[in-house]
């Protein structure tokens, strides 16, 4: 198990904080079977339009959030499998308002919802971001993380605010879980992939 241990602060280290000379992709280090030795709840966090990937453990749970730090401390936060904050990735998500897309996922919203994100600006005062949202598809879906299959759902939601439409996607098991999914962060940070790869 410390082997693992190593491989995943390894993974945190060279990817999050910029360390490797080509961008380091975990796939490529590690197996379902030392997953499956760690035997603790790991994720999959891949930021594209920052060229990074990592995997991250849980640090916190408060009120039905869940935070996961990588090696560097940076952070991410769901509630409910869906992103409500970042720590660590430039211009972060602070909150999030996801009652609408909760709604929707679990098929008591129909129509459009509101989202709502805020930041901070150059000045460190908050700077809130409206979404128009609504679901534009759901469909049956099969997919693979580190050699586990899982029969989902796919669910696409389209959001929208002036100058920005952003497509979230998010892959659902049968009990409602997300075991995958690309959610919307920041200008900046883009798209945020998140896979669970131990539960």
């Amino acid at each position: 198990m410390g082997a693992v241990l190593a491989v995943i602060r390894l993974i945190c280290l060279l990817a999050l904080m910029g360390c490797a000379a080509q961008p380091v992709d975990p796939r490529d280090l590690l197996s379902r079977a030392q997953l499956d030795a760690l035997g603790r709840p790991t994720l999959l966090a891949e930021l594209p339009e920052l060229k990074v990937a990592a995997t991250l453990e849980p640090s916190a749970q408060n009120t039905g959030v869940r935070t996961w730090s990588s090696g560097d401390q940076a952070s991410l936060s769901f509630q409910s499998g869906l992103l409500v904050a970042s720590r660590g990735l430039g211009r972060d998500l602070m909150t999030a308002d996801i009652s609408g897309t909760l709604s929707m996922l679990r098929g008591d919203q129909t129509g459009y919802y509101l989202k709502l994100h805020s930041y901070l600006d150059g000045e460190f005062q908050t700077e809130f971001q409206s979404f128009q949202c609504q679901r534009t598809s759901k469909t049956p879906e099969r997919i693979t993380i580190f050699d586990r299959t899982h029969g989902t759902v796919r669910i696409e939601e389209t959001c929208i605010t002036p100058g920005l439409t952003v497509t979230n996607l998010y892959w659902l098991g049968p009990d409602g879980f997300i075991w995958k999914s690309r959610q919307w962060v920041s200008a900046s940070a883009g798209y945020l992939w998140a896979e669970h790869l131990v539960r």
